[in-house]
């Protein structure tokens, strides 16, 4: 019965995101490309982390790779920018720019992902306090690039692709924040008493 409850939660969450993203874009870009990178970006690359999550397919040799990227949230920020960002503007210069653009936003939104959403046994969380960080600074790098995509393009075709990964972002922070807030509740009372009462040595 949790299982299902689970899976009917997950597919409301993933329903309204869909319709949220569907009404951006209807108000702001009625390009369906920019569409198509929302979805990409902000739906099916955390829905994968969360799928492997939950099949533990982190346990294939093939993909450790992704777990030790994980780890450099330095390097996931670069690798999404580039990926991510910059290449909706450099690729349109080669031939089958958007297959080519959507590939790299694909690859980039992955990686950016998996310091905030990958899980696995053998492997300890990042702490709250580098995915706060690591949250905050890649939405001001993804906010700041874009609006100075606008002033030197002079264009907002990609408006409604920056409103959605911001409303998106907004929400994981909120979301890690009470996730956060609920840790700190669970206090060790070993610990919390060594701080009042010696603890004596058995």
């Amino acid at each position: 019965m949790k299982v299902y409850k689970n899976s009917v939660l997950t597919f409301l969450l993933y329903s309204l995101f869909i319709l949220a993203v569907l009404a951006i874009h209807h108000l702001l870009s009625p390009t369906p490309f920019q569409y198509v990178r929302s979805i990409i970006c902000f739906g099916l690359a955390p829905a994968f982390i969360l799928y492997a999550n939950h099949k533990q397919l982190w346990f294939r040799s093939s993909l450790r790779w992704v777990i030790k990227l994980s780890r450099r949230p330095v390097l996931s920020s670069i690798l999404f920018v580039m990926s991510a960002l910059a290449s909706f503007d450099l690729a349109f210069h080669l031939p089958l720019s958007e297959f080519v653009h959507l590939f790299l936003l694909g690859f980039g939104a992955f990686i950016y992902w998996t310091p905030l959403l990958l899980q696995c046994s053998f492997i300890q969380l990042q702490n709250y306090m580098r995915r706060f960080l690591y949250l905050i600074l890649t939405s001001l790098s993804f906010v700041l690039y874009h609006e100075a995509s606008f002033f030197f393009s002079e264009g907002t075709d990609a408006e409604a692709f920056l409103y959605t990964g911001v409303m998106i972002m907004i929400i994981q922070l909120f979301s890690l924040i009470l996730e956060w807030a609920e840790d700190e509740k669970e206090n060790d009372p070993v610990n919390v008493k060594g701080y009042f009462k010696s603890i004596s040595k058995n």
